[in-house]
C-alpha cells in the first residue's frame, strides 16, 4: 500500500509540474480527486447545528465551490459567478456572464437595439410552453394516429412554434439553450490558478476574472445542443483552459484565444488531466485520450464511455466506473495504447456521482444511493449497501474527508461512512437540499446548497 501511495503522489507531482511556476490549480472536486486527507471534519451537522456561517445566494446553482486563499467562488443561475469571503461568508462581488456580454462591441450594440423591440424573456417562455404542448400531443398521437382532434391540435401548436421562432429569429443566439430543470446553466465548477478564476456556463460562455472581480476576457464558444444541458467543468493544465462542450477547446488561459479545437461527443462528466511519458494528456469521460498541447486524439483502442461521471486516475491507472466500467494501465508513451486490467459490474443504474479511490478500494454510488466498494486491483465488488438516502437522486460526488467518506443526495441528506472492506455507517445528517459536492479545509466543510452557501465546522 505504501508503494501505491508513493506512485499516486508521484503522479500528482507530475501533473502539478506541468503548470506554470507558482500556480496552484483548484477546480472540480478541488484537485479532481475528491480527497482531503488533512481534513478533520465534524460528523454531526444540520441547517442550524455547527453552522459557522451561511450566506443567501442570488439564485440556486449546482457548481461545487472552490477555495482560493480567503476567497470562495461559486456559481448561481443562470450565468453568475459569485466571490465570497471564506472566513465570514460575506459576498465580495458577483458578475454576470451572458451571451450578450460575450458579443463583440458592434454585435452587442445591435443586439441591445433589437432587445428593445423584442420581448426575449416573454417570447422564450411562450415558445417553451408551445414546444412542450406539441411534444405531449405528438406522444398522444403515436397511440391514436387517426384522432382528428389531436391532429388539429398538432397543427395549431406547430403554427404557434413556427410563429414564435420567427419572432425570436433576430435574437435567437441570445435565447438560453434547452436544459433539464435540475441541471440549469451553472453546473460547471469554476477553476483557478491562484491569480485568476475561470468560469464556464451551460450557455457555452467562458470567462476569466482576476480575484478582485475584474474581467480579463469572455468568449462564447459553442452552444450546447443536448436537451438536458451542459455540466462538464473546465480544466486548467499546461497554461491552457480546456473546455468540453460538444467540441473540446484548448484556450490560452491568459487571453482566452482558441489554440485548438477538436470535434468529439458531449459528456456531462468532467475530464481528468494526467501525464503519459512527457506529455500532458486529458482523459475524457467519452473515452478519448487527448494531448493537451494540440488536442490530438491518442490511439487508445476501445475504452469506456462514461455517461455521467468522471474518470479517476491513481497510481498510473485510469478507472472508468459504472456498470460495465473498466480499468486501464496508462502507457509509458502517448503513442502506445493503454492496457485493459479488468471490467467491473457494480449495480446496474446511473452513476451521476464521481467515485473516490482510497487504500485499494473504489467507492461508487448509484443515483438511488446504492454504495459499492470495488477492489481497485481486480474490479471485484467487495460490498454493496443501499444507503436509503431519500427519493431524490445522488448528484453530489463522493468525498473522502480525513478518515470518513461522505455520500449525499439532493435532499440534503448525507451518510458518513468509515472506509474499509466492511460497511460501517458513522453518522447521518440533513441540510437543506443541494446538488453540489462539499469541499473541505481543516475542520471546516463548505457546501453550496440550493438557497445558501454554508460553512460548517468548529
Amino acid at each position: 500500500m505504501k508503494l501505491k501511495r508513493s506512485v499516486a503522489v508521484a503522479m500528482l507531482v507530475l501533473v502539478a509540474a506541468s503548470q506554470l511556476p507558482g500556480e496552484e490549480i483548484v477546480g472540480w472536486r478541488t484537485d479532481g480527486t475528491g480527497k482531503y486527507p488533512d481534513a478533520k471534519p465534524l460528523t454531526s451537522w444540520s441547517a442550524t447545528e455547527n453552522v459557522i456561517w451561511k450566506t443567501p445566494m442570488p439564485a440556486w446553482g449546482n457548481a461545487t465551490p472552490i477555495l482560493v486563499g480567503d476567497r470562495i467562488f461559486v456559481c448561481a443561475e443562470p450565468t453568475t459567478l459569485v466571490c465570497a469571503d471564506a472566513r465570514t461568508g460575506a459576498i465580495q462581488w458577483q458578475r454576470e456572464n451572458t451571451t450578450l456580454d460575450a458579443l463583440p462591441p458592434a454585435e452587442a450594440a445591435e443586439a441591445r437595439r433589437l432587445l428593445k423591440e423584442i420581448d426575449l424573456v416573454g417570447l422564450s417562455k411562450q415558445l417553451r410552453s408551445a414546444e412542450g404542448k406539441l411534444s405531449r400531443v405528438n406522444a398522444r398521437l403515436r397511440k391514436a394516429r387517426d384522432d382528428a382532434a389531436l391532429k388539429q391540435q398538432k397543427a395549431d401548436f406547430e403554427t404557434q412554434v413556427s410563429t414564435l421562432k420567427a419572432k425570436l429569429k433576430p435574437v435567437a443566439h441570445l435565447v438560453l439553450p434547452k436544459c433539464h430543470g435540475a441541471n440549469g446553466y451553472s453546473s460547471p465548477t469554476p477553476v483557478s490558478d491562484g491569480r485568476h478564476v475561470y468560469a464556464v456556463f451551460g450557455t457555452g460562455v467562458a470567462a476569466c476574472y482576476d480575484l478582485e472581480g475584474n474581467r480579463k476576457w469572455i468568449r462564447s464558444l459553442e452552444r450546447p445542443k443536448d436537451a438536458y444541458g451542459h455540466s462538464a467543468s473546465p480544466v486548467l493544465v499546461g497554461g491552457k483552459l480546456i473546455v468540453h462542450i460538444i467540441s473540446v477547446f484548448g484556450l490560452d488561459a491568459a487571453t482566452g484565444k482558441t489554440l485548438w479545437t477538436e470535434k468529439t461527443s458531449a459528456a456531462w462528466g468532467t475530464s481528468t488531466p494526467a501525464r503519459i511519458g512527457a506529455e500532458d494528456v486529458l482523459i475524457m469521460p467519452n473515452g478519448d485520450f487527448r494531448r493537451v498541447a494540440d488536442g490530438r486524439k491518442l490511439p487508445v483502442g476501445r475504452t469506456v464511455k462514461l455517461t455521467y461521471n468522471q474518470p479517476i486516475v491513481d497510481g498510473g491507472v485510469v478507472y472508468f466506473i459504472q456498470h460495465g466500467g473498466k480499468a486501464f494501465r496508462l502507457p509509458a508513451s502517448p503513442d502506445d495504447k493503454p492496457q485493459v486490467l479488468w471490467q467491473t459490474t457494480p449495480k446496474k443504474d446511473r452513476y451521476y456521482a464521481s467515485p473516490v479511490i482510497h487504500q485499494g478500494l473504489i467507492y461508487a454510488v448509484t443515483q438511488k444511493g446504492v454504495l459499492s466498494a470495488i477492489d481497485a486491483g481486480s474490479g471485484q465488488v467487495v460490498w454493496e449497501q443501499n444507503l436509503k438516502l431519500g427519493r431524490r437522486q445522488t448528484f453530489p460526488s463522493i468525498v473522502l474527508a480525513g478518515k470518513v467518506l461522505l455520500v449525499s443526495n439532493s435532499d440534503g441528506k448525507t451518510a458518513v461512512i468509515e472506509p474499509g472492506r466492511e460497511f460501517r455507517e458513522v453518522a447521518r445528517n440533513t441540510l437543506e437540499p443541494f446538488r453540489a459536492t462539499p469541499v473541505f479545509r481543516g475542520t471546516r466543510m463548505f457546501v453550496r446548497a440550493q438557497k445558501h452557501l454554508y460553512c460548517i465546522g468548529r
